[in-house]
């Protein structure tokens, strides 16, 4: 699947009535082959040190593969906005766009799921997990854990754009620039899952707050319910406020406490988690 953020910057006063004119503009998108969803994320006019930042309004979109984005958006779809009709006048600059690939994970991406792994795990965990668990998630012991989980695991690939701007061949890339200028496509967070448990969830820093968090959680919680599975669970380091509630805002409940066992090379380590829970639809 290939999901696609087109954001806009809006002019004072105008995001309501554009907010109107996108779901007007996308309302017949659902006809499209290859077209999965579509929601609009908005972010209202805050305060900021430098001055008032703008509203945005972020339209994402999700589509069945890259020949399907490439069907409605057509050869530079990587790089290059859709502009409604009169659309101009309600935004303060281009839009901008960005791509995510969610896919299952292959063994060629072990490496890079080890690397985000360790980095989001030393975020989410230092100093609220027994000491004896981080002695031991060296940089190294994610390796190995990464490449068994390859089976369970879901990748959202952050896209990157052609060198010349333009289409490429081969896999999909992103709109460069407004991605933060990639060069090439990156591994930018994974989900695990195990049974009916979500394992493991993770997003690289660079990524965070760009919505692919909800991606992988997204994903995870499908792949659990295909297997057959109407409640999913996992577990959560009771002082990551953060996380909870991240969850909690995705429709998870907070069932109780639960002494997870974490794996090591060493044997289990006991940790003071919530055991979080979510029914299924299928």
């Amino acid at each position: 699947m290939i999901i696609r953020r087109s954001t806009a910057r809006i002019r004072p006063g105008l995001l309501d009535e554009f907010r109107t004119f996108i779901e007007a503009g996308t309302a017949g998108f659902a006809a499209l082959d290859g077209f999965v969803s579509d929601e609009i994320v908005v972010r209202r006019r805050s305060a900021a040190p430098d001055g008032p930042t703008p509203d945005t309004l972020t339209y994402v979109s999700r589509w069945r593969d890259a020949a399907a984005l490439a069907a409605y958006a057509g050869p530079g779809w990587r790089t290059e906005p859709v502009v409604l009709p009169d659309e101009d006048r309600f935004l303060l600059e281009p839009l901008r766009v960005r791509h995510v690939e969610l896919r299952h994970a292959v063994p060629a991406d072990a490496p890079a799921i080890a690397a985000v792994w360790h980095a989001a795990w030393g975020d989410g965990h230092r100093g609220l997990v027994p000491s004896a668990l981080e002695a031991v998630r060296t940089r190294e012991s994610f390796g190995p854990r990464a490449a068994a989980r390859v089976p369970g695991t879901t990748v959202a690939v952050a896209l990157a754009a052609p060198a010349d701007g333009g289409a490429a061949d081969g896999g999909p890339a992103d709109g460069g620039p407004a991605d933060g200028g990639l060069d090439q496509d990156t591994v930018a967070g994974f989900v695990t899952v195990k049974g009916e448990e979500l394992e493991q969830l993770f997003v690289a820093a660079a990524h965070r707050g760009s919505g692919i968090a909800s991606d992988l959680l997204s994903a995870g919680e499908a792949r659990i319910a295909a297997a057959g599975h109407t409640e999913a669970w996992l577990a959560v380091v009771t002082g990551n406020t953060r996380a909870r509630r991240f969850y909690e805002r995705a429709g998870w409940s907070d069932g109780g406490p639960l002494d997870y066992q974490a794996e090591t090379s060493e044997g289990p380590v006991p940790v003071a988690t919530r055991r979080y829970v979510k029914r299924l639809s299928r």
